[in-house]
């Protein structure tokens, strides 16, 4: 892999660059180490391990709209994010040709210096009340229209559909049963009517990261930055607050969504919908790895707990948030 990233960094004014391989996922990673000055960049080859990872992410329009949101996140000082690095050229995508995987698309990143979120900090309560504040001042950002027209993946009722069609497959490999696929189209459809109902909310849509889990989110004195923009894209601002919230342990879920309401209207009266948001995740998250047999051995173990008491407590209207 690191071939790769070495014939992609001299497209970059990186003097001597030191190559380190991440992972490959929605991309191959890299960390870049300029030797002659000590800087760091993210190099990222938009190549995705499997099909279900691949979509508007990858395309020209959506790296350069990726690139626009990151630098206009920056420039308007809404949120700190990882600063685009232009090519030689000047442009922020450079196309990549390799025997391997053919023609595709790369771009680097500055380097966002600072410690995983783990969870066991000692402030913890404190990050979590942070970054709700954080996605609360992401999401006032697209308000009102703002960040409207960019090209970017979409998080909707269509996703929904897509997934349950996509999760069919993995009933005949063994994954899940019959029953289990079932309750999963169950819970769905109670969420796609959740949809309807904050679709004639106003300011319920917009701009969302999309991917929040805690290895993408980087503590640097104590304040939470967010990294990892692949995909994001538009979807119910809920979305995010459900991925962030089930991404902290439930004691300190509280103090991220008293954060979060301290930038931006909110009522705990929502934990409903955020709980549909969740299941929406999940399961959206299995659509992308069930064909996948290098990275979907989580999912049976998974699906056997979440679609067992989870999705009746939930079908039953239950609170379920503090244990998803």
């Amino acid at each position: 892999m690191i071939k790769h990233a070495e014939k992609v960094i001299l497209s970059y004014p990186i003097a001597e660059p030191v190559i380190e391989f991440i992972r490959h996922n929605e991309n191959l990673t890299f960390k870049v180490t300029d030797a002659s000055s000590g800087k760091n960049y993210l190099l990222r080859i938009h190549w995705p391990r499997t099909a279900g990872l691949s979509g508007t992410q990858h395309t020209l329009e959506g790296l350069e709209s990726e690139v626009f949101l990151l630098q206009e996140l920056n420039r308007r000082k809404v949120i700190e994010v990882q600063e685009p690095v232009a090519n030689h050229a000047g442009g922020y995508v450079t196309v990549y040709r390799s025997e391997e995987f053919g023609s595709c698309f790369a771009t680097v990143l500055e380097w966002f210096e600072g410690s995983v979120l783990t969870g066991k900090e000692e402030n913890i309560g404190l990050i979590a009340y942070a970054l709700g504040e954080t996605f609360a001042e992401l999401h006032n950002a697209s308000s009102g229209g703002q960040l409207a027209g960019l090209t970017r993946p979409v998080y909707g009722a269509a996703s929904i559909d897509s997934a349950l069609e996509e999760l069919k497959c993995g009933i005949t490999g063994g994954i899940y049963s019959q029953e289990q696929y079932n309750t999963i189209v169950e819970v769905l459809d109670v969420v796609k009517e959740q949809l309807t109902e904050l679709d004639s909310r106003q300011d319920s849509w917009g701009i969302i990261h999309a991917d929040v889990q805690s290895g993408n989110v980087i503590v640097k004195e104590a304040t939470p930055h967010l990294i990892d923009f692949c995909l994001s894209g538009y979807g119910y601002y809920l979305f995010d607050v459900g991925s962030a919230s089930s991404a902290l342990k439930s004691e300190f879920r509280p103090d991220f969504l008293e954060g979060y309401s301290s930038r931006r209207d909110f009522t705990f009266d929502d934990i409903r919908y955020i709980e549909g948001q969740i299941l929406m995740d999940i399961f959206i998250s299995y659509a992308m790895f069930v064909r996948d047999p290098g990275s979907n051995g989580w999912i049976k173990e998974h699906a056997a707990k979440v679609c067992g008491t989870l999705c009746k407590d939930f079908l039953e209207g239950k609170e379920v948030f503090h244990l998803l």
